[in-house]
């Protein structure tokens, strides 16, 4: 701190910078049994002392009541007549003045920290010279000082710019508030060096998450939207409206996910899922599989309701964005009114229900019988172990006739439904080796920590986006693993090389497995005919079952009566048991399926994530581009004393030009707030939704589904019906377009109980890119220089 003796008054000129000098708590952390050097690391006040400004005078008394142990306030300030610049201050410790209370009962009295105290300074400005100079100091004060305890105080308590920036980055991520102080105190060295505490980070948080949703959490979803089809004319959002422009349902696919689907729109599965926002919306996502067997997300829904009405309008958004490309198959869970709208939309796509939640229900509708665990046992071998509908039918009919009961409606009922979640019935359809929607359930996990009972709509979206670009990072990723090596063969065989050279390594690691298999193939049976041959093949993982297969020579075709081919694209060890048998060594196309291809180019690999980086302002712009050329000076500057030392020089020097340039600016143009978003155009006024009333404290944490109950600990059940009234009316606005883990998806692989790895899907909504989609994708994808590659798509 530079200052100048005269006539024995210090004064002070426009060179310091009392903000950035006041003793921050990484410079001294002042303790009660240092007095002394408290004392000597401060400049008094005295009458008389000179000062350029009165930002000066302020920040100089903040100083040394820092150093003290006070905090400071503005008494009173006036302007002399016909100036419009303040031109006198009187600045006192917080503790002024005296507390009256209109409260009669003692024990409801806030408590007050006014002490009547009449420490402080009084300046003044001399019109002549424009100097402020100090009129009086009252030095003593009427209570305890506590140097110490001075980082508590409001007036010093402070966040800067780069905390801001990583507080930012780090509530983007999803890291909780807790997680990044932590991380801050441990970087500052301990909580006395850091300028801030828990509730001021919330505040600070909160204060940006409005600035956001200033006009609503409706307006602020549909201005979101807007912002992400203006970086891709491919974006596609829907708004269901009521009457009252309040948002009903809510649908929204990116562009990679509408070109990824022209690629993977053989199976996809849909659930809707409680996740607990602030109008307990379900989260519908569509969920489909690349070609590392991954999970990818194909669009997302919000529902009012989980009505006809609601299914109908999101499937068809859906169907709309995805240019009316119908999925092959779909799997979702016995809701009717998903059934119902299945059949309006969908109506030639394969419906299948999850397997898993129709036989977790048994415990509970059949617990009550004398010989549960029998007529459990032999209900489900019936239905996983059956590789035939005559087979399936003969050993469910047998169990209830066995154990009588014809009368029970449940499993009626189940049996007038089983060409709809009966693999025997179904695996002749390819579901990519899926039978539930664990998958989709899945997804849940990466919403724990991210969304609870005051989620506003426009949040979710945003961590929705996150899990995007998690699930796209995954993709790329594996893609990478392809290309820089091979994965070893488990044999000799050509076809399992040629597998080898065209699949992706996860799928090939499913095709060696069944490779490896073959060892434990043995021929039972043998029949020739003309073009065909019949096998009959015993399998030492299923003893006690025979697995037919047919293989016609003319035509070099193999089929499996457990039908894994069909089912989940890749060929049994039965069928390449037989083809080896039979001499074969290469493979027809026909069995090398496209969508598990690696070296195949897709449309949608070549379309980016679009992503919302409306917290970026123009001064978290100029910071970061500062920050990155700062931090290889620092490096330097801390390798070795004499850099430290000459470096530390320069920065002072630096920080003292940048000081008086910027005292000379106007303070309007120095504010400006980190988290700030540009002004959105709008077309019109979109409102939130209606808030759904419930009985009983509001959840905290999000309502999990009935499959990750099951694997969970036990909890005590809760009801979660919600009534919904809403308007009937339809007006859709906002249309546009010209987010984890693997799980286990199907207990059978086959038919039967034989080894199986775990190919878990996720449900998320995603529609077909539409004919302008492709032309345009394609032009996006030359403008970048990549035309060969443009060239070459599928």
């Amino acid at each position: 701190m530079s200052t100048q003796e005269m006539d024995g008054v210090r004064s002070f000129g426009a060179s310091n910078s009392f903000v950035e000098d006041l003793p921050q708590p990484v410079e001294g952390n002042m303790q009660e049994d240092t007095p002394e050097s408290v004392r000597n690391s401060v400049i008094e006040p005295r009458v008389g002392m000179e000062f350029d400004s009165l930002q000066q005078v302020i920040e100089f008394y903040k100083h040394y009541a820092y150093s003290k142990g006070f905090a400071t306030m503005t008494r009173n300030s006036r302007k002399k007549k016909g100036f419009s610049e303040t031109s006198y201050v009187n600045l006192k410790c917080n503790r002024e003045g005296k507390y009256s209370s209109s409260v009669d009962d003692p024990s409801k009295k806030r408590s007050t920290i006014k002490n009547a105290c009449e420490a402080g300074i009084k300046a003044s400005m001399d019109i002549t010279d424009k100097k402020w100079r100090i009129l009086s100091f009252i030095e003593d004060h009427n209570h305890e000082l506590s140097p110490s305890k001075s980082r508590h105080f409001a007036a010093f308590r402070h966040i800067s710019t780069d905390t801001r920036r990583r507080l930012l980055i780090n509530d983007n991520a999803g890291v909780r508030i807790n997680s990044s102080i932590k991380a801050s105190v441990v970087e500052a060295g301990g909580y006395e060096n850091v300028t801030y505490n828990q509730r001021d980070v919330r505040n600070f948080l909160e204060k940006e998450r409005r600035l956001k949703c200033k006009e609503g959490d409706g307006q602020a979803l549909h201005d979101y939207f807007v912002r992400m089809q203006a970086k891709n004319s491919n974006f596609y959002h829907a708004l269901d409206l009521d009457d009252e422009l309040r948002v009903r349902n809510v649908f929204w696919v990116d562009a990679r996910s509408r070109a990824a689907y022209e690629s993977f729109n053989d199976v996809i599965t849909f659930d809707t899922t409680y996740l607990t926002n602030k109008y307990d919306m379900p989260f519908a996502p569509f969920i489909g599989i690349n070609h590392h067997g991954e999970s990818i997300i194909l669009g997302c829904g919000l529902l009012s309701s989980e009505d006809t009405d609601s299914f109908v309008w999101v499937f068809r958004q859906w169907l709309q964005s995805m240019c009316d490309i119908a999925p092959k198959a779909i799997i979702t869970d016995q809701c009717q009114a998903m059934r119902r709208a299945i059949e309006i939309v969908f109506p030639e796509t394969v419906h299948r229900w999850c397997i898993w939640h129709i036989t977790m229900k048994l415990p509970v509708k059949l617990a009550g019988l004398e010989a549960y665990q029998d007529i459990k046992h032999y209900l489900l071998k019936a239905v996983h172990d059956s590789m035939t509908v005559e087979e399936f039918e003969e050993k469910w009919n047998h169990t209830i006739t066995l154990h009588h009961l014809e009368e029970n409606e449940w499993l009626a009922k189940l049996y007038e439904e089983r060409e709809r979640w009966v693999p025997a019935f179904l695996n002749s359809n390819f579901f990519a080796g899926m039978s539930s929607t664990q998958r989709s359930e899945s997804m849940n996990a990466f919403f724990d920590g991210y969304v609870h009972s005051s989620t506003t709509l426009k949040v979710f979206v945003e961590q929705f986006e996150k899990a995007m670009r998690n699930k796209v990072e995954k993709e790329i990723l594996s893609d990478f693993e392809c290309f820089k090596g091979k994965l070893e063969c488990s044999s000799s065989s050509p076809m399992e090389k040629q597998f080898q050279e065209a699949y992706t390594h996860e799928i090939f690691k499913r095709v060696r497995l069944e490779f490896a298999g073959r060892q434990g193939c043995i021929v039972n049976e043998l029949v020739r005919g003309s073009d065909e041959v019949k096998y009959k093949i015993e399998d030492e993982a299923c003893p006690g079952k025979l697995f037919e297969v047919r293989f016609n020579s003319s035509e070099c075709l193999v089929g499996c009566v457990c039908r894994m081919f069909e089912f989940r694209g890749i060929l049994c060890r039965h069928a390449l048991f037989v083809l080896s048998q039979q001499r074969v060594t290469i493979l027809p196309d026909r069995y090398i399926l496209d969508r598990w291809r690696k070296n195949i180019k897709r449309k949608h690999t070549y379309v980016s994530t679009c992503t919302d980086d409306v917290q970026h302002n123009p001064v978290l712009e100029r910071y970061e581009k500062l920050h990155r050329l700062a931090v290889g000076v620092l490096e330097i500057g801390a390798e070795s004393v004499e850099n430290f030392n000459v470096l530390e020089k320069l920065l002072i020097d630096l920080k003292d030009n940048f000081s008086r340039s910027c005292d000379k600016q106007p303070s309007s143009q120095r504010k400006n707030s980190v988290g700030a978003a540009p002004d959105v155009v709008r077309t019109e006024v979109v409102r939130s939704p209606t808030v759904v009333k419930r009985k009983g404290r509001p959840r905290m944490k999000r309502l999990k589904s009935s499959m990750e109950e099951a694997v969970s600990k036990p909890k005590k059940k809760r009801n979660n019906a919600v009534a919904r009234n809403l308007a009937h009316s339809t007006s859709t606005t906002g249309v546009g377009g010209s987010a984890y883990g693997d799980c286990s998806t199907s207990n059978m692989e086959y038919p039967v109980s034989m080894p199986h790895s775990h190919d878990g899907v996720i449900h998320l909504t995603n529609p077909m890119p539409s004919q302008s989609f492709v032309s345009e994708s394609m032009s996006q994808t030359q403008a970048h220089g990549n035309e060969d590659q443009a060239l070459n798509l599928p």
